[in-house]
């Protein structure tokens, strides 16, 4: 349809409009004449008539003075009047138009608006599958990857990461990625990305993973935030657009991009407290200790003073000895016991060491206080927790010519998590083709192929009793057997006591990933083709 007839059948819906709220219009505008104005000189009103190319009158066409803020419309026969002094610039604009400057050189004027084609497609919404950003009068966000390249961005979520309006989660994994919402939750209803907003791969609804699509293949992100774009998209739009345009090739000779990103992964904070061999021991203290708070007689609170009834000398006595908990040399500095009394405060074996009476009224047993003992300790932090690796490798070929439009591209990513065994790998591969067969046929297809891991086995990190997570072993205990093999209670055998990811490790594999083609072919037919046969 000609662009032409279309506006003009548009500007007849706009003109019916315009006629009901004209006086308020030209009230409204002449209310917000600039002072500046209003202290001119005035020689006069100028008045005219404003009318297109075919001579028809514009109605509303706005006409203000150069440089200020108030102005006029035309009415129902395209005139107008404006208070405004001998030669000053008029601005005359109407949408669908070109802004004109017109001198107010006589009292009279005649003025012609010339069509803007590019003005004029500003304000025609086309189809489904071909939305373009000037097609919406609602808030779009573009984003340009290739201003991001320095960040190396290793998913589609780091690039709109601090987009304006949109959320975007953060996962932590080798994986990365994250959710994200448009303007918050707009839904009380969570589950199967109910709020998630709908994804726009290259004019198609993209329903697959946004792991498949590698960033460095991204040309152009439109992010689309208001209820504008279900005009277009429907329903599944409520939750906002993300249009996602992959590189095409440019004319002239072949380009080929070779990058290799390497980067690291490291911990940034745990919630639990993971102790040293003597910040365990300090913890088992103060743990202890903690029953042993009270108020004394001289209404001091404080540490060995709390008391209990003794039904024997019926009277209340102390419930902890002063230095109970402590080492002896403690006892000593700081509540002045010495060692002999220290170590009468419990029922000891012959020739027990001080060592052995502290860690046992610490509650050490079995072969943890034999580790304690000999000084044996295991540093499960760093048998838990590492340094990832994230690579990422990437190669593309490009091209086009008058006839032909090529982009083929090639990614492997490898990226270790900060935990151990929290690992991920993808291999991508895009391929997007399009070339004319005739004058009046272009055919073009664009495939989407990627192979990728999903779900690891990771050390376990949970926080509950059940929960095996190694973290929670004693300092004092053992990774590996005499022999050199891997304990599998490396607290104590016996009281199958502890836990050890590395032995269960050797028994355990996982398979699973994924392996997914998406394809879109296309055909665009020129009309009439019959004068090209």
């Amino acid at each position: 349809m000609d662009q032409t007839i279309l506006f003009t059948a548009s500007r007849k819906a706009l003109l019916m409009m315009l006629m009901a709220s004209a006086p308020a219009i030209q009230a409204a505008a002449a209310s917000e004449i600039s002072p500046s104005v209003s202290i001119q000189q005035q020689t006069g009103k100028v008045q005219g008539t404003v009318v297109d190319g075919n001579g028809e009158p514009v109605i509303g066409a706005t006409i203000k003075v150069k440089g200020t803020k108030g102005g006029t419309i035309t009415d129902l026969d395209g005139h107008f009047s404006l208070d405004a002094s001998k030669g000053a610039t008029l601005e005359v604009s109407y949408i669908g138009y070109k802004t004109q400057e017109v001198k107010a050189t006589t009292s009279n004027l005649q003025i012609t608006l010339q069509e803007d084609a590019k003005q004029l497609n500003d304000v025609v919404v086309v189809g489904y599958g071909t939305m373009r950003k000037k097609d919406l009068t609602g808030s779009v966000t573009q984003i340009n990857p290739d201003k991001l390249a320095n960040e190396n961005p290793a998913t589609v979520q780091d690039l709109l990461r601090g987009t304006p309006g949109l959320n975007v989660g953060y996962s932590a994994d080798a994986k990365g990625g994250g959710s994200m919402q448009i303007r918050g939750q707009r839904s009380v209803y969570t589950d199967g990305g109910h709020n998630d907003p709908l994804i726009i791969l290259d004019g198609m609804a993209f329903y697959g993973e946004l792991s498949e699509i590698n960033p460095d293949d991204i040309g152009q992100i439109d992010v689309l935030k208001d209820a504008s774009a279900a005009a277009v998209y429907g329903a599944k739009a409520a939750n906002g657009v993300i249009i996602v345009t992959t590189k095409k090739g440019k004319l002239g000779k072949p380009i080929i991009n070779v990058s290799a990103n390497l980067g690291i992964n490291t911990k940034s904070d745990y919630t639990m407290d993971v102790y040293d061999p003597d910040g365990y021991m300090k913890y088992r203290e103060d743990w202890y200790k903690a029953d042993s708070y009270g108020m004394g007689e001289d209404g001091v609170y404080g540490v060995y003073r709390a008391t209990t009834y003794d039904k024997n000398l019926k009277k209340d006595v102390l419930k902890f000895q002063p230095g109970y908990f402590d080492t002896a040399a403690n006892a000593q500095r700081l509540y002045g016991i010495d060692q002999a009394t220290w170590a009468s405060y419990t029922k000891n074996a012959d020739g027990e060491s001080d060592a052995s009476i502290y860690a046992q009224r610490l509650g050490l047993r079995g072969n943890v206080l034999q580790y304690y003992l000999d000084g044996q300790t295991t540093d499960w932090w760093d048998k838990t927790f590492r340094t990832g690796i994230n690579q990422d490798y990437n190669a593309s070929v490009s091209g086009a010519s008058e006839t032909m439009n090529y982009y083929l591209s090639l990614g492997f990513l490898h990226n270790q998590g900060a935990v151990k065994g929290n690992d991920y790998r993808s291999v991508r591969a895009n391929m997007k083709v399009s070339g004319k067969v005739t004058k009046w046929l272009e055919i073009g297809a664009n495939v989407n192929f990627q192979d990728r891991s999903d779900g690891d086995i990771q050390v376990g990190l949970g926080t509950s009793y059940w929960d095996s997570n190694q973290l929670r072993n004693s300092p004092y205990s053992i990774y590996r057997n005499e022999d050199g093999s891997l304990a599998q209670y490396p607290m104590d055998k016996q009281f199958s006591a502890g836990y050890s990811y590395d032995f269960e490790r050797q028994y355990m594999d996982l398979e699973k990933g994924y392996q997914v083609l998406n394809t879109i072919f296309n055909a665009k037919v020129t009309l009439p083709f019959w004068h090209h046969l």
